[in-house]
């Protein structure tokens, strides 16, 4: 999931920049692929309806090559790798061995509450250090001067704790839920999620793009975009 932004996406184009003091328009910052940053989730979602047949063994083989997938092409694009990748990368060379070298089916079994209980616990700390979760995904697909911008900081603030609450949500279906319902009721949870953070982050973002270009419209003012610029 993306996660893009889970919240918002932008565009990494070769488009010339704003003029300073002018403010970034929205056709400017948003991206035209989104689904870029939701690339760590398709492993996890392709287990899915796998494990729910109990096909074990399909389901560790599918979600090592997805997180081998997906590692290796956000590194052919030079990307990085994020917290995410590296988590469900290691829970799928973990379920690999356990699986097959030890016939230990307890990961697999388990695998939503730890996984989901991880992920709030992630999101739940980056937001104590001051560094919002989603940033990791969205900086993925925005223009490089605006990583920079205190509203990119914002909308992913406001993101992670979207996914916060998710992933907790999900970790307590887990918990209280059993059969199909426990296992798709959080995926359905994480698509709303998805649709929450992203209309939030556009609306936000269409706000504040609003705010800073009327600003720029009085006598004397600067946009938050020209602020940034000169505190570099």
């Amino acid at each position: 999931m993306a996660a893009g932004d889970f919240a918002i996406f932008f565009s990494q184009s070769d488009a010339s920049q704003p003029e300073r003091g002018s403010a970034v328009s929205s056709a400017e910052v948003r991206s035209s692929s989104p689904w870029l940053a939701f690339t760590g989730l398709l492993p996890v979602v392709l287990m899915v309806p796998i494990l729910l047949v109990h096909a074990y063994a399909v389901g560790v083989v599918v979600a090592v090559v997805g997180c081998v997938g997906v590692v290796a092409y956000h590194l052919a694009r030079r990307q990085g790798v994020t917290s995410l990748d590296l988590l469900a990368l290691v829970f799928a060379a973990l379920n690999l061995v356990l699986y097959f070298g030890f016939h230990n089916e307890w990961l697999i079994q388990h695998i939503a509450i730890v996984f989901y209980t991880l992920l709030a616990g992630q999101c739940a700390i980056s937001l104590l250090r001051g560094d919002p979760w989603t940033t990791q995904f969205t900086r993925r697909v925005v223009r490089p001067e605006f990583v920079s911008d205190p509203r990119f900081r914002t909308m992913n603030t406001r993101s992670t704790w979207v996914w916060t609450a998710a992933f907790a949500l999900c970790d307590v279906v887990s918990l209280l839920a059993h059969g199909s319902l426990g296992t798709w009721l959080p995926v359905g949870l994480m698509g709303v999620a998805v649709i929450v953070s992203r209309v939030s982050g556009r609306r936000y973002l269409d706000a504040a793009l609003q705010r800073d270009d009327d600003a720029v419209r009085r006598p004397g003012s600067r946009s938050v975009a020209d602020a940034g610029q000169r505190a570099v």
